[in-house]
């Protein structure tokens, strides 16, 4: 008999849009349908990405030209998908991730000033993708200043120290790439991207990912067991 079909979503948003939350809720929901559930984060989730996530995220790097950024995320991408995502897709399970290339486009390619280079990343966003895409990227939207006062006074890395100003850029940057005919509905396809209104409760977000996730699951004709939706 013939394995199941995996399951790939992709969670994102500004920081402080809830994406950690919402990971784990979907987790649990999904492990109802699915004998293996892998929740991963971006940048992270192997040993080379989370070496990679510390040079990245630490404010003891100090400054990076933007498409050196870029590649960096890129890079740790490509690791996550060969070693990680894909051989977990090809058993069958079901891949939740906390971010994706829709990061990098809006923090590093949008919202950076002077931004990255478009096409380099483009290109390393389909290499890193060569042999397994999101079948549903989820964008929580969220203000960018509810989103910051999420975050708290805990400590900030160097990315989210960034300001409210480049974190406004960053939510803008999220609503293009949720658009119809944008370059990430051509890299995924039109029904693949959701976006989805994080401004309220937990539980109120959650509804409206798990409707979406339930959606997309049927539209692909995805196997699983009974899931959920109460």
């Amino acid at each position: 008999m013939s394995a199941r079909r995996g399951f790939y979503v992709a969670i994102d948003g500004v920081d402080g849009c809830g994406k950690t939350t919402q990971a784990a809720l979907l987790c649990r929901w999904l492990e109802g349908g699915f004998a293996e559930v892998l929740h991963v984060r971006e940048p992270g989730s192997t040993p080379v990405a989370e070496v990679l996530r510390r040079l990245l995220l630490s404010p003891e790097t100090g400054t990076l030209d933007a498409t050196t950024e870029a590649l960096l995320f890129s890079a740790a991408r490509r690791e996550l998908v060969e070693r990680t995502i894909a051989p977990a897709l090809a058993r069958g399970a079901a891949v939740v991730s906390e971010r994706c290339f829709a990061s990098t486009w809006a923090y590093q390619c949008v919202a950076s000033e002077p931004p990255a280079d478009a096409i380099s990343f483009r290109a390393a966003t389909a290499a890193a993708h060569q042999h397994a895409r999101p079948d549903l990227l989820a964008l929580l939207d969220v203000p960018a200043r509810l989103a910051v006062a999420r975050i708290g006074r805990r400590p900030l890395d160097r990315i989210e120290a960034r300001g409210v100003d480049y974190q406004a850029r960053v939510a803008a940057a999220y609503r293009e790439v949720a658009a119809p005919g944008g370059w990430a509905a051509e890299l995924l396809g039109p029904d693949a991207i959701a976006s989805i209104d994080a401004s309220g409760t937990p539980e109120s977000v959650w509804r409206s990912l798990r409707a979406r996730v339930a959606q997309r699951l049927d539209a692909l004709g995805v196997e699983h067991d009974r899931l959920e939706l109460t």
